[in-house]
């Protein structure tokens, strides 16, 4: 059996991705290697464990009766293999972590940057997309996203607070006047981020107001996109503040309506309890949480 350890490794990433070449991505190897595997398993057994079509693959009967069982086999030694690192001070391991294209606060990669330099023997993949992808799906260890958890099934842990203001360039505001009152947004235009809707909400004091934006002139889902349209006059954004900072600073872009805020949101990284990575990811977690200014 010990022989065909290897093997069964490559068929269980197979069955896992449903897919040859995503298995040998997971596994770091050419997928021609996770096939003379799985086909080499095959052959010792004497039967067929996957169907083999051009876009996905399936199990077979006997290929779903030996994932189940080997599954569960390498998910246990893993989780004592977690248990044995996490008694030990130095950490090892590989993670996989999603992450947005612009990250509201810089403190959070500094952290994952420094984890990494404090522990030569972890190895980290940082993906960044605005995309809301599916941590499972994508076998992603770890998310760090702006909002509430998806749903209770994650461990969530709150790492910052983060919130936009609303910013035009000069040229716009030259254009069109400087706002005095929030009513006076709804016509103007604006710039659109995915996600962020037609609706902005305004809060000073006790004031509480909501504006429909009626007038879009750009629909985006990259927020640097939405930062450069805004410097070259397009139309009024509401933007992360150390994102535009520096247009701040050398008037190319300028905040309107300075003394209304808008809502927060959390900043939180959310992993699946049921990860084989979730004792590395927890350690992670931890790091950034103690880089991090206590979360309000």
């Amino acid at each position: 059996m010990y022989k065909h350890l290897q093997s069964i490794a490559a068929f269980v990433a197979v069955a896992e991705t449903s897919a040859f070449n995503r298995a040998a991505q997971k596994l770091g190897v050419k997928p021609s290697v996770v096939s003379h595997h799985v086909s080499r398993l095959e052959e010792h057994l004497g039967t067929t464990l996957v169907y083999r079509t051009t876009r996905k693959v399936t199990l077979t009967e006997h290929g779903r009766v030996l994932f189940e069982a080997a599954y569960k086999s390498m998910d246990a030694t893993s989780r004592a293999l977690d248990q044995i690192m996490d008694a030990q001070e130095e950490a090892i391991g590989a993670l996989n972590v999603t992450l947005p294209v612009f990250v509201p606060e810089p403190k959070v990669e500094m952290a994952i940057l420094n984890f990494m330099q404090r522990h030569p023997y972890v190895s980290i993949s940082l993906n960044y997309s605005d995309a809301v992808a599916d941590i499972l799906d994508n076998e992603y260890d770890m998310s760090i996203r702006i909002g509430d958890p998806p749903d209770s099934s994650y461990i969530a842990r709150k790492l910052s607070t983060v919130t936009h203001i609303l910013v035009a360039s000069p040229d716009f505001i030259l254009r069109y006047g400087t706002p005095q009152k929030p009513d006076q947004l709804s016509e103007l235009p604006y710039i659109a981020m995915e996600g962020l809707g037609d609706t902005l909400q305004l809060i000073h004091g006790d004031q509480r107001v909501e504006v429909h934006l009626s007038t879009c002139q750009l629909a985006t889902n990259n927020i640097y996109g939405a930062h450069v349209a805004a410097v070259s006059g397009l139309g009024m954004v509401s933007l992360p503040p150390a994102l535009c900072e520096s247009s701040l600073a050398q008037g190319k872009l300028i905040r309107i309506l300075p003394k209304w805020k808008q809502p927060s949101w959390p900043l939180i990284a959310i992993w699946p309890d049921n990860s084989r990575r979730k004792t590395l990811t927890k350690r992670l977690v931890d790091h950034i949480s103690a880089t991090m200014e206590p979360a309000s």
